[in-house]
């Protein structure tokens, strides 16, 4: 059962399951509605007849605003999107699982969770509190055979970087972007993690088979670090040529800027998925 908000891409991925021969349902669902969520649990039932598996994977952010630029409306619904989501997901789901004699959640994290990062202390508290949460199900549900775990992703490219910035700013400043910054963003994030390849997807998606699967029967209340080595260093960038650190840091420092120049042209900030 695959839920999201938004249908076309529910559409792509349920297309991509059948043609492998898969079988699969999916259903619109905001996470920061509650009643999404009953009904999500609902359906998956109907459909399938039990409830062995939750993974509680949607979240948003904001970029680049500080403590006093950030609103009660943006905190709210990050809040209510990357926390409530995730507990009333687990309200729902664990009846289900407890009929059906055990199963698995995952909760899906960040690196944000156990690190301290720039402009970044909603979001941080939000997977924070997934983080300490999901230990405290583990041990309230492990007497029913329900394991708890959680995965903190690192630097994932879910998506190649100016379309993450085009969601931001605008289809208008695409050219734009790449022209300025196109040929000096491959790999940038790598200067910050000991492994020197880029994370993808499907690093994450590994992880979480194995923790749904009754491989991990004995693995509850864990934390899962997918983060190329990320939270395993000192705070400081990985050893690279000092020249290499200071092009990255323009680099970034420039970006935002650029950013920033533009959602002021364009009149609005906000909360990105």
């Amino acid at each position: 059962m695959l839920a999201a908000r938004t249908e076309s891409q529910l559409e792509e991925v349920a297309r991509k399951i059948t043609d492998d021969g898969g079988t699969v349902r999916t259903i619109p669902t905001d996470v920061s509605k509650p009643e999404d969520l009953r009904r999500m649990v609902k359906e998956a039932g109907s459909a399938f007849g039990r409830l062995d598996i939750l993974v509680n994977n949607a979240g948003v952010t904001w970029f680049g605003k500080s403590v006093e630029e950030g609103t009660e409306e943006l905190y709210d619904r990050l809040m209510d999107t990357n926390l409530k989501g995730m507990w009333m997901g687990c309200h729902y789901a664990v009846p289900e699982m407890k009929k059906a004699g055990g199963g698995a959640i995952l909760n899906i994290a960040s690196v944000h969770g156990v690190m301290g990062f720039n402009r970044q202390s909603a979001y941080a508290a939000s997977k924070g509190g997934i983080i300490a949460g999901s230990r405290s199900l583990a041990v309230e549900l492990a007497p029913f055979h329900i394991r708890v775990n959680v995965i903190s992703p690192g630097a994932i490219r879910v998506r190649e970087p100016v379309d993450q910035v085009v969601q931001r700013v605008g289809e208008q400043f695409r050219a734009e972007f790449l022209a300025r910054f196109g040929d000096r963003m491959p790999n940038m994030r790598m200067v910050f993690q000991p492994l020197p390849i880029v994370g993808v997807p499907e690093d994450i998606a590994y992880c979480a088979v194995y923790l749904a699967s009754d491989e991990a029967r004995f693995v509850t209340g864990a934390n899962f670090m997918v983060d190329g080595g990320l939270t395993a260093q000192m705070a400081q960038m990985k050893e690279a040529d000092p020249e290499v650190k200071e092009k990255r840091r323009r680099l970034s420092e420039e970006i935002q800027a650029w950013i920033a120049e533009k959602e002021k042209e364009r009149g609005r900030g906000g909360v990105e998925g």
